[in-house]
């Protein structure tokens, strides 16, 4: 059987909601030897389709890049003295009107300065999508997802030496909910120094260490610290991770609970209308965080410096430019602080 793109375009159109084998069949003027055949086609091209069998027929409906049996995990080496540095960051919104791209610049220009040569983003690297009757769908000058794609493939701070290590988060799965694009992937593919380690979450090896790097739904809390208790004790006592970096918060705290190191990571875009109709608190900032390990490879210490950002620029949309090797640098109000200690 010859695939023609008429052929994939028509199935696919057919599988966009969950469609019988007997219904595809006739739609297609094929037999079912035929159409199970274009399935296997089109899975061997990348797109998830997925099959459920019931007694009398055949079910199946294209899932785009969404894969439920997706497990994500990445491995990192110490260097000769036990330690790895990592920048880590959150919430950086690219395509919202409240990107704060000039502070993301920054954030990594320091960090080279500073011998950083690796970024963790905890998700929501995007704007996301707004429905045309949304009241904040103004709030995007980036409207659609592959506009969002080719805008952080080409706008993203690029630095020689520096790798951008994400996951995608609750507010980037829009683009997977609505259009069945999974943009972490996309990025990925167009930028050799972007490496996705996954949707929502990812497990991260440091020698021993068990870092866990997570996204979550932002919600409004009575304390700070009360999301990321409850996640800590969601673990059984043999499956806690040693570190565990919390994006999606809007807030930047370090505590130690059930012997896991807990570090909220802020965000890189300034307080949106949405945040401000919903009293969402929204810190802006970057953690550079030493992680030493002992001669066993099991962890020793993590240590941070909180650098957080008071000062965010207006339109800095329509300002900022592009950071790539050897840029003009923007100076930017900050403050440091070494574990939240002056």
């Amino acid at each position: 059987m010859k695939y023609t793109n008429e052929i994939i375009s028509k199935f696919l159109e057919l599988i966009e909601k969950e469609n019988s084998l007997t219904k595809i069949c006739e739609e297609m003027s094929l037999n079912s030897l035929e159409v199970l055949s274009l399935v296997n086609h089109v899975k061997k091209n990348g797109i998830n389709i997925a099959v459920k069998k019931t007694p009398g027929d055949l079910y199946m409906m294209n899932m785009g890049d969404i894969n439920y049996n997706e497990k994500n995990t990445y491995n990192f080496d110490t260097d000769e003295y036990n330690e790895f540095n990592f920048i880590v960051i959150s919430d950086t919104r690219l395509g919202s009107k409240s990107q704060q791209l000039s502070i993301l610049n920054d954030i990594y220009l320091k960090g080279q300065k500073m011998g950083y040569n690796n970024v963790i983003l905890c998700g929501n690297i995007s704007a996301g999508l707004y429905p045309i009757s949304d009241p904040y769908a103004e709030s995007n000058f980036v409207d659609d997802t592959y506009s969002q794609i080719d805008y952080i493939v080409n706008n993203y701070p690029k630095l020689e030496g520096m790798k951008t290590y994400f996951i995608t988060g609750k507010i980037d799965k829009k683009h997977l909910k609505n259009e069945k694009v999974n943009i972490g992937k996309r990025i990925a593919e167009k930028r050799d120094d972007m490496i996705y380690l996954g949707d929502g979450s990812c497990e991260v090896m440091i020698d021993n260490t068990k870092v866990h790097v997570l996204n979550a739904k932002l919600g409004k809390t009575y304390t700070v610290s009360y999301r990321t208790q409850q996640q800590i004790d969601s673990y059984r006592s043999e499956d806690k991770p040693d570190i565990l970096l919390y994006g999606g918060l809007l807030q930047m705290e370090k505590y130690n609970y059930r012997n896991v190191t807990c570090i909220s990571v802020p965000s890189v875009v300034a307080t949106t209308k949405e945040m401000t109709e919903k009293r969402y608190s929204n810190t802006i900032g970057a953690l550079y965080v030493n992680i030493r390990t002992n001669n066993k490879g099991d962890l020793e210490s993590v240590n941070t410096i909180f650098s957080p950002y008071y000062v965010t620029i207006k339109d800095d949309y329509l300002k900022a430019k592009p950071l790539k090797d050897n840029p003009q640098k923007k100076h930017v109000k900050r403050k440091e602080y070494r574990d939240g200690n002056k």
